[in-house]
């Protein structure tokens, strides 16, 4: 098993990046060895029962044995990772392919965390080749992963070994390359893909895949490769239809290795450096690989990544190395002897940042950023950092017999672009984020955990993210090992100083970290840390320790507010959840008070010496009162700077846990002001409120007025608008009542301010007293300080208070006017106008059968959020005043509607119709409404309403929405009735011909007509049927119209025809039956009155005496007959 070695950073306690740990100490056992053996040159026994229960269904699976020989074990010759699977390549041909066991995932503690400052030559230092050696930092734990066997298969033909294996996970596919012969094949189980598709390639000496594809650039759906041959270089793309060929260069000296990125690429023969560029077709000379030979003896080769033989010459310790670096650099090798020099390189061959140097030779070379891992000869494994170029750490791996078949023997180190993911990193849980209840359970405490049932999924905690999780990059092969460089987190060291005491030493280590952490967003292990060192002095009640690391955790401040029982209450309700890393959870869930820190650090501390007892000892009293109110100033101080943070930094304003940051604001303000109240500290109040902020003033309300800062509650009032309230305090404080010697303004102040509000009604008056207002003169009065007031007041004085006056709703229709003309001279408006009108056009269009008026239309539309709010206003006030005010000057208003046109503020389509339908314009207005707006159903609407287009529920949505009152609208007369009948009349008429006009239908010619407009004038035929004449209406109908169109307008016609033809049929009837009454009675009348008597002497052709005689109609109530009494006839007409 490979152990980790002193690391050696550039300060004590800063953290190393990498720790060596094993993955599978051995591949390939021989089956003449025991599964455990127990030989002096096999590890440790206890080590190997270890590893023995994470690998021992690798180990029993694996048959180790070269045909014909079964005590030769295959060696290792490639190894590639993505995310959870491990594939490793041997000598012999096979390839297996392992997953990691999460199950068996073990975090053991291998030692205890050296002291800071332990001395090179202790159990703890390590070697860096002579250089020097810094102390190095505790390395409390070990990783140690379980691999579980998934299969194993031959992918080489003749069992030639498996050199390399590299993925392209973006098409699920590898390509292998054994011996030359570079193959493809598909993930995960590595089955040849068809030949014909994918062809193989001969002779390849190496390949390397385009790393600016690895990390997630270019096409989704394709990966390029360079392909190099001993004399030619290939650039191939490849893509699921197959493999393709896009260039081929001639190549001299062929290539041992190879990086590519972007159609460059950098590699090395046996003698040089060099970068072909694709697109110029030429090649680069760089470095030598060597600048000086090595003298010592050369070794017996043990390449296990080539398979071609060393040309002659080739000293195997002066290997080539070759890495790509950030988007457009390479780091190249070059050997001076027994050192080497890494020199980084452009694409165009530039020299840049500086140089690394190594003790010795290097077998092996990667870069994972921000550091490059160099193998060296001398056993060791060096890192740098790219950005500085300083050595960070040394790993110095373990020394065994070269003929145990569990040596290291280390042969190269792997990148892994996607990584190998082992899970959790050590303490990474404690990392995770979750919600927690933010005040105590009543029922006691409970453990937080992601796995709950559905029905308790609002209990006490519920997962919200994950830990970072421990992905290996660089993996380091041996020749029977494989083994990872995994990232050594914060948590693992801070956890390891903590839990001894040591909180010192791991704020140290973390403030190492958290310098670089300082202008983006903090990391999870630094927020972990701090927050629970916070509670550690929380205990200790060092309350300004602890609530600067509440600060520098970034940490929910309702975290910190909670403390405080007093201050809880509103703003803090049960229910709510609060986000905290899991490590802390306990302390979270237990939600002691400041108080309770207190009194248990005093218990521990005085209990049971001082009598009678802590809470009551007199002492511990005075000094309990004293620590709470340190931990109040240390909220105040608290809460201060994290404000400031969060409103003057915008990177600082990303919390650790804040959830809604608008509630959180809330309670950091509010708590604040209340704070500061309670200090008297009235200059940083003002400084808040007057400022943007989040502050509830109900709750600060009380809290300023115990204080004594009035004249700051009046000026936050009046800030916000709320004069009465202003008035009261200064009335208050004018009294005597209230005392501030902050109000100097007095009674000055309180007249200027009545004067200036909009709210007259708030004047102060001797109810004895009578004061009248003449409210144009007032409006004048106000105009001339401030017009937006007076039209305030002038609209306020109309529509609210519903004054009748002629001469203030002239005055409001000319200031609407007058807006809507400044408005429309923008051409943002203009082009809003236009917009509005194409979209009701296309509206009608898509419901021809039912569309909607456009005043409906502008108001579903209206939102208080568009940027031009103004002019919606504006103009729906304007549509809701000219339909409903009836004392307003219509003919000037229909001059200035009609000026605003002329000079080109066109729009105003709708307001024009209204005016005119006052003034009986009624072609004009139908013109608009059918022609300019296209607006059908407020044209029918005019001629139901004779004259007016808009709608009583239109108006009324309109009320609404601008919360305006509604004003009734009056009954007509009866006589007012019959007239409005025959203009509907007239109007439904003039409506039909202009339909029919507008649609091109003259005197029952064949005209086409459009399909809307065909089923808008069927509609309005049958809406209007009852008064049209059908004699009149059907000339003027297109010929080609079906009866279909018709049959509703006809069937109403005709039984319209019919109930008149039989209506008068009755009344003639009726007439008749009357009249053959009349005349009976009137018969009877005559018989009754008797003869006309000539006497005698009278002159023939004279006009005859004749007694008069009265007929007197009775009532019908009453009976008929004579009346003898009188001399009259009755006679009862009934």
């Amino acid at each position: 098993m490979a152990t980790t070695t002193q690391t050696t950073p550039l300060r004590p306690l800063e953290l190393p990046p990498f720790q060596l740990n094993s993955l599978l100490p051995r591949v390939f056992v021989p089956s003449a060895l025991p599964s455990t053996p127990s030989a002096p040159s096999s590890p440790p026994q206890a080590s190997l029962a270890r590893f023995g229960q994470l690998v021992s269904n690798v180990t029993a699976g694996a048959t180790g044995a070269a045909a014909g020989d079964p005590t030769k074990v295959p060696s290792v010759r490639s190894v590639e990772a993505s995310g959870k699977t491990v594939w490793i390549g041997a000598s012999d041909g096979r390839v297996r392919r392992y997953e990691v066991d999460e199950e068996s995932v073990l975090w053991e503690r291998s030692r205890s965390p050296a002291p800071p400052g332990s001395r090179a030559g202790s159990p703890w230092s390590g070697s860096s080749g002579g250089r020097r050696t810094p102390t190095t930092s505790p390395t409390p734990k070990e990783v140690i992963s379980g691999l579980d066997l998934l299969d194993e298969t031959v992918v080489t033909q003749g069992r030639k070994a498996a050199d390399r294996i590299a993925l392209m996970e973006r098409l699920g596919k590898a390509v292998l390359l054994s011996e030359g012969l570079m193959t493809f094949h598909s993930l995960p189980t590595l089955a040849p893909l068809p030949v014909h598709a994918f062809p193989a390639m001969k002779g390849v000496t190496t390949f390397a895949l385009d790393d600016a594809e690895l990390v997630g650039g270019g096409s989704p759906g394709a990966v390029h490769i360079c392909a190099i041959k001993r004399r030619s270089v290939h650039l191939l793309k490849v893509t699921n239809d197959g493999v393709t060929q896009l260039k081929e260069l001639a190549l001299r000296s062929g290539a041992l290795i190879s990086v590519f990125r972007k159609r460059h690429v950098c590699i090395a023969d046996a003698e040089n450096y060099s970068i072909i560029d694709f697109d110029a077709e030429m090649a680069l000379p760089l470095l030598p690989i060597s600048q000086a030979p090595n003298e010592d003896d050369q070794p017996p080769s043990t390449s296990a990544t080539s398979s071609t033989p060393p040309p002659p010459g080739f000293d195997p310790r002066q290997r080539p190395a070759v890495a790509c670096v950030g988007k457009n650099e390479f780091l190249i090798a070059s050997h001076t002897g027994s050192t080497t020099l890494g020199v980084f390189v452009t694409e165009s061959g530039d020299p840049c940042r500086g140089t690394l140097e190594w003790g010795s030779n290097l077998r092996s070379l990667v870069v994972d950023m921000p550091y490059a891992a160099a193998l060296l000869f001398n056993d060791t494994i060096e890192i740098h950092s790219v950005n500085t170029q300083e050595i960070v750490q040394v790993i110095q791996l373990p020394k065994s017999s070269p003929s145990s078949p569990f040596a290291l023997q280390p042969r190269s180190l792997i990148r892994s672009w996607e990584g190998l993911e082992l899970g959790a990193a050590t303490g990474g849980t404690k990392t995770d984020v979750i919600s927690l209840p933010l005040l105590p359970s009543t029922d006691g405490p409970r453990t937080p955990t992601r796995r709950r049932e559905a029905s308790d999924a609002s209990s006490v905690s519920k997962a919200k993210g994950k830990g970072k999780a421990t992905a290996a990059r660089t993996i380091l092969v041996g020749k029977n090992s494989v083994h990872a460089l995994t990232p050594l987190t914060l948590v693992v060291q801070a956890d390891a100083l903590m839990e001894k005491g040591r909180f010192e030493e791991a704020l140290s280590l973390a403030d190492q970290l958290g310098d670089a952490e300082a202008e983006g967003e903090l990391d999870p292990d630094l927020a972990y840390v701090y927050l629970r060192a916070a509670f550690h002095s929380m205990d200790e009640v060092l309350f300004q320790d602890a609530f600067k690391l509440f600060l520098r955790s970034r940490c929910d401040p309702r975290l910190v507010v909670r403390m405080f029982p007093d201050l809880r209450d509103p703003l803090l309700r049960p229910g709510e959840e609060i986000t905290v890393p899991k490590g802390v959870s306990a302390e979270v869930v237990e939600g002691k008070t400041v108080d309770s820190f207190i009194l248990s650090n005093l218990n521990r501390n005085y209990s049971p010496h001082i009598k009678p007892n802590v809470e009551n000892a007199s002492p511990t009293m005075e000094l309990r009162a004293m620590l709470g109110t340190t931990a109040r100033d240390c909220a105040m101080a608290y809460l201060s700077q994290w404000r400031q943070a969060r409103r003057g930094e915008a990177e600082a304003a990303t919390t650790t846990g804040a959830g809604d940051s608008r509630k959180v604001d809330m309670v950091v303000d509010t708590t604040l002001v209340r704070l500061l109240a309670e200090e008297g500290k009235s200059t940083e109040i003002v400084d808040i409120l007057e400022g943007p902020n989040d502050c509830v003033l109900q709750q600060v309300e009380p809290h300023l007025i115990d204080s004594g800062m009035y004249q700051i509650l009046a000026s936050i009032y009046l800030k916000r608008g709320e004069v009465a309230k202003t008035l009261e305090i200064w009335t208050k404080i004018v009294d005597g009542e209230y005392i501030d010697a902050n109000f100097t303004g007095g009674l000055d102040a309180i007249f200027d301010l009545l004067w200036k509000t909009k709210e007259k009604f708030l004047l102060f008056l001797d109810p004895k007293q009578t004061l009248t207002f003449e409210t144009r003169d007032l409006v004048e009065k106000i105009r001339s300080i401030d017009a937006d007031a007076a039209d305030t007041f002038l609209e306020s004085t109309v529509l609210q208070r519903r004054d009748t006056d002629s001469g203030l709703h002239a005055d409001l229709v000319k200031r609407y006017i007058g807006r809507l003309g400044e408005l429309l001279a923008d051409p943002a408006t203009k082009v809003h106008l236009r917009d509005q009108e194409t979209a009701y056009a296309e509206a009608v269009a898509s419901a021809p059968t039912a569309p909607p008026t456009f005043l409906s239309f502008i108001a579903e539309r209206y939102s208080p959020n568009s940027s031009q709010i103004t002019f919606d206003r504006v103009r729906l006030k304007t549509i809701l005043f000219l339909g409903k005010s009836k004392n307003y000057d219509v003919a000037g208003t229909k001059k200035d509607l009609e000026e605003m046109e002329v000079k080109g503020l066109r729009g105003l389509t709708l307001e024009r119709a209204i005016v005119y339908g006052k003034l009986r314009v009624d072609r004009q207005a139908l013109s608009l409404l059918l022609n300019t707006l296209q607006d059908l159903s407020s044209a029918e609407t005019y001629c139901h309403q004779s004259g007016d287009p808009l709608l009583a529920e239109d108006l009324t949505a309109i009320a609404s929405i601008l919360s305006l009152p509604m004003p009734k609208s009056k009954k007509a007369s009866a006589l007012k009735k019959d007239g409005e009948e025959v203009r509907k009349s007239e109007l439904a008429r003039l409506l039909v011909e202009m339909c029919l006009a507008g649609s091109g239908a003259e005197g029952g010619e064949d005209v086409k007509t459009d399909g809307a407009r065909e089923v808008q004038v069927a509609r309005i035929l049958e809406t209007q049927a009852l008064r049209l004449d059908t004699l009149e209406v059907l000339p003027q109908l297109p010929a080609q119209w079906t009866l279909s169109r018709l049959s509703p307008f006809l069937t109403r016609s005709l039984r319209r025809s019919l109930h008149s033809r039989h209506e008068a049929a009755l009344l003639k009837a009726l007439a008749v039956s009357q009249n053959l009454t009349i005349n009976d009675r009137l018969g009877e009348l005559q018989v009754r009155l008797g003869p006309t008597v000539q006497k005698d002497g009278e002159i023939k052709g004279a006009t005859p005496l004749v007694e008069p005689a009265v007929v007197k109609l009775v009532p019908k109530e009453q009976e008929k007959g004579e009346n003898a009494g009188d001399g009259t006839v009755d006679l009862d007409l009934r």
